[in-house]
């Protein structure tokens, strides 16, 4: 179900690194660090938020070239580099010990994290997140390396940028979306590492809730099941519907589910 009033704070920036990253903080208690996918934005937790920051200390970033973080203040796309970036960020917040949330291809991001800080993270959370071998679309369009290389060819850029924007509409994103997050959406995909989801998995020491519906059009249902067999122990939650953005249709559920972990963790 999903809840009744979403929840959109102001957006606020802070001078770090590379440039100004943009993020919200919301309610008191223990912290969540909700990662979005990819293309994705602070806005991605509209409706899980509401109810999750009523309990808890709630952190959304606009990751680098998402949203309203420009791709410069950090353009790697490189899971143990960014995951290590967003500690950094974490701890420039002085906030040193979190559970940390990832939707979609936000989810290897968190899982990178709680394998490589395992003293930072209290507990994970992985929703709609790929597992250990490729999901529909990466079957169906076996193609993001070259495009990769071909994005990273200046002449070339600006003549496919719009053909891949059509692309990824065509595949359910919502249009309009920017070219520099389309762009730095490819090349993440291709540094999506399968034998490295595995090996965090065993990594992983925390506490881990999966969630993932039957219904979604992006991650397999089977492959959701992989995943939470191959986590560590926690919640799961499997929803016959609610499609691949469950952190809105089923946003009640899981943060019902969330918030009573969060007291035990």
């Amino acid at each position: 179900m999903r809840t009744p009033q979403p929840s959109d704070p102001v957006v606020v920036s802070m001078p770090f690194e590379g440039g100004d990253v943009f993020y919200t903080d919301t309610g008191s208690g223990p912290c969540v660090l909700a990662l979005h996918g990819c293309p994705g934005s602070v806005r991605d937790w509209r409706w899980l938020g509401s109810p999750i920051e009523a309990k808890a200390r709630l952190i959304r970033i606009d990751l680098p070239g998402f949203g309203k973080t420009p791709l410069s203040t950090f353009p790697s796309a490189s899971f143990s580099d960014r995951a290590a970036w967003v500690v950094r960020f974490m701890s420039a917040l002085g906030i040193d010990e979190f559970v940390v949330m990832g939707h979609s291809a936000g989810g290897p991001l968190a899982m990178e994290i709680a394998a490589a800080f395992p003293d930072t993270v209290k507990g994970l959370a992985l929703i709609a997140a790929p597992g250990f071998r490729p999901h529909r679309p990466l079957r169906e369009h076996p193609v993001p390396r070259l495009m990769s290389g071909m994005l990273r060819i200046p002449g070339l850029r600006w003549a496919v940028l719009p053909w891949i924007r059509w692309g990824f509409e065509r595949a359910g994103f919502p249009k309009g979306i920017a070219l520099e997050s389309i762009r730095q959406s490819i090349h993440i995909v291709v540094e999506l590492d399968f034998d490295r989801q595995i090996s965090n998995a065993e990594l992983m020491q925390c506490p881990c809730l999966v969630a993932w519906s039957d219904d979604d059009t992006f991650i397999d249902s089977d492959i959701s099941q992989e995943l939470a067999r191959g986590c560590p122990p926690g919640p799961r939650l499997n929803f016959i519907d609610g499609t691949h953005y469950i952190q809105k249709t089923q946003s009640m559920e899981i943060a019902a589910s969330l918030c009573e972990w969060l007291e035990i963790l």
